[in-house]
């Protein structure tokens, strides 16, 4: 479970305290690992997570990242692929695909992540 201290500031005033501690993290955490893993191999960026889960705001689902990352359930690919405003984002991967890939080499590794 992800600590309530890490889900505020330091310098957080007492109703932003309060709120962490109501945070279901571990219910949004599956939620959002399960997304993730359902891209498989193939891996999916920040913007693929957003919308495959438009009815939660946006920090609440780009907040558990970390601590999946933290957790060693998901990893950030060094390769990107671009969103839908055009910039680059990493790419994440459950980390069972991600050591799946291990044996790839990057030209296999990028054809997979980008469908060809």
């Amino acid at each position: 479970m992800t600590e309530v201290f890490k889900l505020h500031r330091k310098d957080a005033d007492t109703t932003s305290i309060e709120s962490a501690q109501n945070v279901k993290v571990n219910r949004l955490e599956k939620i959002v690992y399960e997304v993730i893993d359902n891209f498989g191999t193939t891996g999916c960026i920040q913007d693929d997570v957003l919308q495959e889960l438009n009815d939660y705001p946006y920090s609440t689902v780009t907040a558990r990242f970390k601590g999946l990352e933290e957790k060693n359930m998901i990893v950030r690919c060094e390769h990107t692929r671009k969103g839908k405003r055009g910039r680059k984002q990493r790419i994440m991967m459950s980390k069972r695909f991600y050591d799946h890939n291990d044996g790839m080499t990057d030209e296999e590794l990028q054809q997979g992540i980008l469908g060809v």
